[in-house]
């Protein structure tokens, strides 16, 4: 028997998917930033032996990804969401009981796998099972999850391990969790508007939905499926490899470190407003003509680190990079839906983020290499932009009759 509310119960779905995107936070690169001086200096281990960690759950949040899709496929987002916030939670407890090395490289994988990829994934696939006509705009506002928790997980988990050590800050975020998730999971979220005879975007005429279909296992290997998966991986592989070597980079060019660091929040207010006004650009413009933009603003934004000079341009570029990267937040979750529809869905988005999460975990190495090997960025620069350019020429390209499978 189906559950029958009054109202449309998208909104319901928007924020399951907002708080999803903030509890991913603990998983994030800028709440493992806040803790990383403390667990080098408990552990004794070095920043490159923290890195080789940390890239290793990187990769590990890529292909988990894949698995999590999967599974939100076969036994929907309420109860794959349940399951994580549970393991996410003892990751966190894991992390406050760490004896040593091997058990802090355990904890910090799984925290890194579930809340990078899975959770993000979850909240992007309950908003493209609800809405079609509307999809950017909820997608946008569920996105704004991961700028808040920029926003309020660094400072609160600095103010937290002041106040009562990194380890027992880890606990209370696992406690968080559970207390935020759970009820989630149990009270909010309800895989598809069908299952409360509802229709996508509210729609009371909206013709009932088909029967639901797997996917085909030959669209893994279809040349729009890769187009589209190689064009969405540049955003996150740039916008990873130029905030890394954010330091370097402007420290070659005579830019203060204290100039740097004021940057990382200009990049997050940027962010959070790209991520809010892409999805009502997407609902007008279609997805073909913003990604396109994107992948401009890509190409402008790897010009203007080229010719970063103290002054107004670094303004320009950095607002230019967090544009980049609250939009391509948004993209990922609206492009799939755009071509494959809802049914398969998780399967599909999970192993194209497979392939856009592996990007951004190898990011900084060609990066690191070149300038390492030259002495300079300018080479890296050049290679990265072949990124972009590349999905520009593919994107020309008719995807929409290409063969699906």
């Amino acid at each position: 028997m189906t559950e029958t509310p009054a109202k449309f119960s998208g909104r319901r779905m928007i924020l399951a998917a907002f708080l999803m995107g903030f509890c991913s936070g603990p998983g994030q690169s800028f709440t493992f930033s806040v803790f990383q001086p403390f667990l080098l200096e408990d552990f004794g281990i070095s920043r490159g032996t923290f890195a080789g960690i940390y890239a290793a759950g990187s990769l590990l949040s890529a292909m988990v990804a894949s698995i999590a899709g999967r599974l939100a496929d076969r036994y929907g987002v309420r109860r794959t969401l349940a399951v994580a916030a549970v393991v996410m939670a003892a990751a966190c407890a894991g992390m406050s009981a760490s004896a040593g090395l091997v058990s802090l490289s355990a904890s910090l994988a799984v925290l890194r796998a579930l809340g990078q990829g899975t959770m993000t994934l979850l909240g992007s696939l309950l908003v493209m099972q609800w809405y079609a006509r509307h999809r950017g705009r909820a997608m946008s506002l569920a996105g704004l999850g991961v700028s808040a928790s920029n926003a309020v997980l660094p400072v609160a988990c600095f103010a937290a391990i002041g106040a009562v050590g990194w380890r027992h800050s880890y606990l209370a975020i696992g406690a968080l969790l559970a207390a935020v998730l759970l009820p989630v999971a149990w009270f909010l979220v309800r895989n598809r508007p069908e299952d409360l005879g509802q229709r996508l975007d509210g729609d009371r005429d909206a013709a009932p939905a088909p029967p639901r279909r797997r996917v085909d296992r030959r669209v893994f290997r279809s040349a729009r499926f890769w187009i589209l998966a190689l064009t969405l991986a540049s955003a996150p592989f740039i916008v990873t490899a130029l905030v890394f070597h954010q330091a370097s980079l402007f420290g070659d060019r005579g830019i203060a470190g204290e100039t740097a660091a004021a940057m990382l929040s200009v990049f997050a207010v940027a962010a959070a407003g790209a991520t809010f006004a892409t999805g009502p650009l997407v609902d007008r413009f279609g997805v073909r003509r913003v990604l396109r933009t994107l992948l401009m603003l890509q190409v402008a934004a790897l010009g203007l680190a080229h010719l970063l000079q103290p002054g107004a341009l670094v303004w320009t570029y950095t607002l230019l990079l967090g544009t980049v990267a609250g939009s391509s937040s948004v993209m990922g979750g609206v492009t799939w839906a755009r071509f494959y529809g809802r049914d398969g869905l998780g399967a599909i988005q999970g192993s194209a983020g497979t392939v856009i999460l592996t990007a951004a975990a190898i990011a900084p190495l060609p990066m690191g290499l070149l300038r390492d090997l030259t002495g300079h960025h300018a080479s890296g620069l050049a290679v990265s932009l072949l990124l972009p350019v590349t999905g520009l020429v593919l994107l020309f390209r008719d995807i929409d009759t290409m063969p699906a499978e």
